[in-house]
């Protein structure tokens, strides 16, 4: 029997979580954090967002608006595929 026929691989949930850049801190840097407090990341405001599949970067992508619900974000997909080649 093989078990890609016996198991419903479509209907299972898959988490993606969309980064928009990294920054390293040192433990005592993170402590301090407070409100209001910035932090600089390194990517530029332009720069495509990374969507990823646990730690696999499947896709990028651009953050925009939505027009019609003020104040969502919305992801447009800019390249798709396997580590987006």
């Amino acid at each position: 029997m093989d078990l890609n026929q016996t198991v419903l691989t479509d209907n299972i949930p898959v988490e993606i979580t969309v980064r928009i850049g990294r920054r390293s801190m040192t433990v005592a840097e993170l402590s301090e954090l407070r409100e209001n407090d910035i932090l600089p990341l390194d990517q530029a405001v332009d720069d495509a967002v990374e969507i990823c599949v646990g730690d696999h970067v499947i896709a990028f992508g651009e953050l925009i608006a939505d027009e019609t619900d003020a104040g969502r974000l919305m992801l447009r997909i800019t390249r798709a595929g396997g580590d987006a080649a």
